[in-house]
């Protein structure tokens, strides 16, 4: 099964485990055609509000059209506002290390995604 050839966007803490936006110290731009990925510096840390929205805009800005999304990734609006941008997601059931995930993803074992599930998506304050 041939994986679907787009940007993907995934944040990530300092031992490299995929991880809810405000958790995250780096956001990874993973290109699935060339298998080659870019770590950038989380905007989310820089803020006290708006961070999830902050992150979501500057992988919007690098061409992503998908999010990596374990559980609480979004909260209420940027989960809206990533849906009105037609964002896909790969939705985790818990924190994993990157490369097990893109292992999963070449094998075809995760599926893209329109919605994540209502409960794991955060209240927004």
């Amino acid at each position: 099964m041939e994986v679907f050839k787009v940007k993907i966007a995934a944040v990530i803490d300092n031992e490299e485990k995929i991880v809810p936006i405000v958790e995250g110290v780096e956001i990874r731009i993973y290109n699935t055609e060339t298998s080659e990925y870019i770590d950038f510096p989380n905007p989310a840390l820089e803020l006290d509000e708006g961070r999830r929205g902050a992150t979501l805009n500057f992988a919007d800005s690098k061409g992503v059209t998908v999010f990596v999304a374990p559980p609480e990734t979004f909260c209420e609006l940027s989960y809206d506002k990533a849906r009105k941008e037609q964002f896909k997601f790969y939705h985790l059931d818990s924190k994993v290390p990157f490369k097990q995930f893109a292992q999963k993803l070449v094998k075809g074992e995760i599926k893209l995604q329109e919605t994540l599930p209502k409960p794991e998506i955060v209240p927004s304050n």
